[in-house]
């Protein structure tokens, strides 16, 4: 079933206020095993996991999130489902634009630190 996301959210000490948007990636490593016996076929293990993620926010001096912050707890949740996204992270960078005829507005990106952890209520 599809889900709107108007109602999602992305919890997280100093990111209190304009969250518009966020993204999660979840990435795994593989491995080459390939060797003389696999008869010309590459062959892979499963190697580290991990996780990226950023999320889009109206600028807003509430927020007192900076570069290099540890966060404990990370949680990006989704409307309409019990599912949510848990992890230990760093803040790998703000980006912040304005224009004469919007608001301004900045992107924060993390890297996750340890497992991140997909849990339903």
């Amino acid at each position: 079933m599809e889900v709107a996301g108007y109602g999602g959210s992305i919890t997280c000490t100093g990111l209190t206020a304009g969250v518009k948007s966020w993204s999660l990636d979840l990435v795994g490593d593989t491995l080459e095993t390939t060797d003389y016996d696999d008869s010309g076929h590459r062959t892979y293990i499963a190697g580290l996991d991990g996780c990226t993620g950023s999320c889009e926010i109206n600028w807003d001096t509430a927020n007192t999130i900076s570069i290099g912050d540890s966060i404990t707890d990370l949680i990006f949740s989704v409307v309409g489902s019990t599912e949510k996204y848990t992890v230990d992270a760093i803040v790998t960078g703000i980006s912040v634009s304005s224009s004469v005829d919007g608001l301004v507005t900045a992107t924060v990106s993390f890297q996750g630190t340890g497992e991140c952890v997909l849990t339903s209520a």
